[in-house]
């Protein structure tokens, strides 16, 4: 299994500047980040990443014990900022978790769902990023959700305008294999993120031949019904198949959505 490490160097200023909330890069804080893996990603059909220009990067939630939910951001980010101008935006301002919630731990959820709240909240706000309240859905942060829906909604209509880009995993929660099932309103966001001027450019990560591998897909946009219970079905579906596609196959099958 590939070894995931920090390194050292990047992880004493990234922590001065959570604390003192000094805005950094995280295209460039993602290309560091990765020389720390050993051994380095492995990046298929890069050519896919539009050299310039807005674009949703929609990827799978991959995650196992010993891999961390942020590698996905930092592979995708880096591999991203390679493939993009010298003169484009090369930042992905990703949709995070607002919290972990330890729902199996009581202690854990009463002591640590706080302090990754309030550490996360700063994360976002070093790097431009946008939280959203975590899932499962608690009906008691609905107002918080829908907010969170709004700044995405406005960032992406600011992104668009100097050809940036925003980051999310549809399926909202870690997944070992395979997909997740995106939870009911996902392919709803979707559709307004896209119909604000962002086509979707597809990413499956996973670990393959004992290293880790982004796989990115043509950039495409979604077909948008106008029916609301149709529409989140068939753009959450599209988008989830889309990223399928850049997934290992395994035993003869890729990916299923489970």
């Amino acid at each position: 299994m590939p070894l995931y490490r920090i390194p050292h160097r990047f992880l004493v200023s990234f922590l001065w500047s959570v604390l003192t909330l000094q805005p950094r890069s995280f295209a460039r804080d993602a290309r560091v980040a990765v020389t720390g893996l050993r051994p380095e990603p492995e990046v298929l059909e890069g050519e896919h990443v539009p050299p310039s220009g807005p674009c949703l990067v929609a990827c799978n939630h991959y995650s196992r014990p010993g891999f961390d939910a942020w590698w996905l951001a930092l592979a995708i980010t880096a591999a991203v900022a390679t493939h993009r101008a010298p003169d484009a935006d090369s930042e992905i301002h990703w949709v995070m978790t607002a919290a972990w919630t330890f729902p199996e731990s009581p202690w854990k959820h009463r002591i640590l769902t706080p302090l990754t709240r309030w550490a996360f909240d700063r994360v976002a706000r070093v790097y431009g990023f946008v939280t959203m309240p975590p899932m499962p859905p608690d009906p008691r942060e609905v107002e918080a959700r829908a907010l969170a829906v709004l700044r995405t909604l406005r960032l992406a209509r600011q992104v668009v305008q100097v050809g940036g880009m925003i980051g999310l995993a549809p399926e909202g929660q870690d997944v070992s294999e395979g997909l997740g099932r995106p939870p009911e309103g996902a392919g709803r966001f979707l559709a307004l993120l896209v119909e604000t001027g962002l086509p979707v450019l597809p990413v499956g990560v996973a670990e393959a031949g004992g290293r880790l591998r982004v796989s990115f897909g043509p950039l495409f946009v979604p077909e948008i019904p106008p029916e609301r219970d149709e529409r989140d079905r068939m753009v959450a579906r599209q988008v989830m198949a889309a990223i399928v596609r850049q997934l290992p196959v395994v035993d003869g099958q890729s990916g299923d959505i489970r």
